[in-house]
């Protein structure tokens, strides 16, 4: 032990007395090891605010698509509602573009007509008020639910349950009270592409879809839907999705021709996230060369030294010092400059 310690002093004595190259030659392990570090970690953060900031928002939710001449009906929803277990959510989602005038000005409005399941569409929750209900589904009332910035930039405040105001939609007034409003959305995500989109007016209105067609006696957009909206808390989400798939084949008189297909949000991040794997896979492997380069840069550096020391070397093997003795000395010194070379690189890596 002793002797091992002795080794460490005179590596430690070598690198003070040569200050300028012991740094230029752990640059090369530093610069290495922070960036892979630092590679490694943009990957796995990219990975978790996507996640984050559309996972929260549609995590286990799943749309069902008609691919032919055959739609997906309302009685097929309601069906698909009652008999299927486990369903949080089964609805269509169905919406018109319309405005609505306040005194703060004229507002763009995504008016969506759907049923009372949409409540669980997103995990933002009720900021006040409630969600229209089944009975009012059924009765055609002409409830609705607003976005909490919606009511913000509409009505100047977000408690705003009981108010009411109209929807100019193609030219129908549709007017509508107010039972609940819905938390914002938190995701950074989600408000950067509404800014990119310009829709910095925009009010997001979610409505029984019997009210539309009550009042406007218009039941084409109904008539001619070609989706379903499901989320699931059955930890057999993908059997649930192919008994669904196969309720709606049965009704329609389509077994095995594909006429419906299933879209999931969780596939699309299982695929983002797989080709941002593979991207910071091949950015890491590209940064750990230079882990390779700095490694070669410290065999050069203590080669020199050896080069240079060459009386030393002489001297003590005329005192009778042993080959394998020297060569440690030496391998001490380089595993030294490494060492701290490494531990600033990860400390530089993890910092960055």
């Amino acid at each position: 032990m002793g002797q091992f310690l002795e080794y460490v002093k005179i590596a430690y004595k070598s690198i003070l007395s040569n200050k300028g190259r012991t740094f230029l030659t752990m640059l090369g392990i530093i610069i290495g090891i922070s960036s892979v570090i630092m590679i490694t970690g943009l990957g796995s953060g990219v990975k978790n605010a996507l996640d984050g900031s559309l996972g929260d928002l549609f995590r286990g939710q799943t749309y069902i698509y008609s691919t032919g001449e055959e739609n997906i009906t309302v009685d097929d929803i309601n069906y698909i509602k009652n008999n299927v277990k486990g369903l949080k959510m089964c609805t269509m989602e169905n919406y018109y573009r319309g405005t609505a005038q306040s005194v703060k000005g004229e507002f763009t409005v995504d008016y969506y007509m759907v049923n009372e399941t949409y409540e669980y569409f997103a995990v933002e929750g009720m900021l006040h008020g409630r969600y229209f209900t089944e009975d009012e589904v059924n009765n055609a009332e002409n409830v609705a639910v607003i976005d909490e910035a919606g009511a913000k930039a509409f009505f100047g405040s977000t408690d705003v349950v009981g108010q009411s105001f109209y929807v100019d939609l193609y030219g129908d007034l549709l007017e509508y009270r107010i039972v609940g409003v819905r938390k914002a959305k938190e995701s950074q995500l989600m408000n950067l592409v509404n800014n990119l989109n310009g829709d910095y007016n925009l009010v997001k209105l979610e409505t029984p879809y019997t009210h539309y067609e009550k009042a406007t006696n218009d039941t084409w957009i109904m008539d001619n839907n070609s989706d379903v909206l499901i989320s699931s808390d059955s930890p057999d989400v993908n059997d649930t999705l192919k008994r669904i798939v196969n309720i709606l084949e049965s009704r329609h008189d389509v077994r095995g021709e594909e006429q419906f297909y299933i879209d999931s949000f969780d596939s699309y991040m299982e695929k983002i996230n797989q080709v941002i794997g593979y991207v910071t896979l091949f950015i890491g492997f590209v940064s750990a060369i230079s882990l390779l380069v700095g490694g070669i840069g410290v065999m050069n550096i203590m080669l020199v030294s050896v080069t240079e020391r060459t009386s030393e070397i002489g001297i003590r093997k005329a005192l009778g010092a042993r080959t394998g003795s020297i060569m440690t000395q030496f391998l001490a010194e380089a595993a030294m400059i490494t060492f701290v070379g490494g531990v600033i690189g990860v400390l530089l890596g993890y910092g960055g």
